[in-house]
C-alpha cells in the first residue's frame, strides 16, 4: 500500500542512495581547502576558470532512471518461533532508502535480521551478499543494489509472541517478489 511522504525530501535521499553503496572519494580537496603547498598536489587541481576549478564527476554519483521512483510502507507479520524472507527485485545501481521497525518485539535479541542478496543461480551458483546482521533493533539506511537480482531481509522471530514487521521503503524497487 502506499504512502504519502515529502517528495523533495525523498528525492534528495534517493539521490544519495543511487550514488553507490560507499561515498566516492573526493578527485582532489574543494577550492576552499587550504591553499596547496606542494607542487605535484597543486599541479593535480583543475584550472580555475572564471573563478571556479571543475572537477571530473566520480562514477556514481548520480543514477538517472526512466521512471518515477515508488515508495511504500509494508507491515510482515512474522509468527513466533518462525523465520521468512521479504524480498524486492532491483537492477544493479538502483538506490534504496528504508527504515525497518519491530512493532512490538518484547527485546531486541528476539528477532534475527539479515538483509542481502542474491543473483539468480546458473549451473546451481549464484552470488549472495550481507549487507547487515542484526538482532531487531530500528534501523534506517540507503542502499545501492550491486546486482540485479534479489534484495531483501530474513526475519526470524524467536519470540514467543507474534510480531508485525514494518519497512518502509522508498526507492527504485518491485517489492513482494515470491
Amino acid at each position: 500500500m502506499g504512502h504519502r511522504v515529502n517528495a523533495a525530501f525523498v528525492a534528495a535521499l534517493l539521490l544519495g542512495a543511487c550514488g553507490g553503496g560507499a561515498p566516492a572519494p573526493a578527485a582532489t580537496p574543494p577550492a576552499a581547502a587550504a591553499p596547496a603547498t606542494d607542487t605535484a598536489q597543486a599541479a593535480a587541481l583543475p584550472p580555475v576558470v572564471k573563478g571556479w576549478r571543475e572537477y571530473p564527476m566520480p562514477d556514481h554519483v548520480i543514477s538517472i532512471r526512466p521512471v518515477k521512483w515508488r515508495t511504500d510502507v509494508i507491515n510482515v507479520p512474522v509468527a513466533a518461533g518462525k523465520g521468512l524472507e521479504y524480498k524486492l527485485a532491483m537492477k544493479k545501481g538502483d538506490g534504496l532508502v528504508y527504515t525497518i521497525t519491530y512493532g512490538e518485539l518484547e527485546h531486541a535479541g528476539l528477532m534475527e535480521v539479515e538483509f542481502h542478496g542474491h543473483t539468480g543461480q546458473v549451473d546451481g551458483v549464484g552470488d549472495l551478499m550481507f549487507y547487515s546482521k542484526g538482532g531487531g533493533s530500528e534501523q534506517s539506511g540507503v542502499f545501492t543494489a550491486p546486482w540485479d537480482g534479489i534484495h531483501g531481509w530474513y526475519l526470524k522471530n524467536d519470540g514467543d509472541k507474534d510480531v508485525v514487521v514494518k519497512l518502509e521503503v522508498a526507492g527504485f524497487y518491485e517489492p513482494g517478489v515470491k
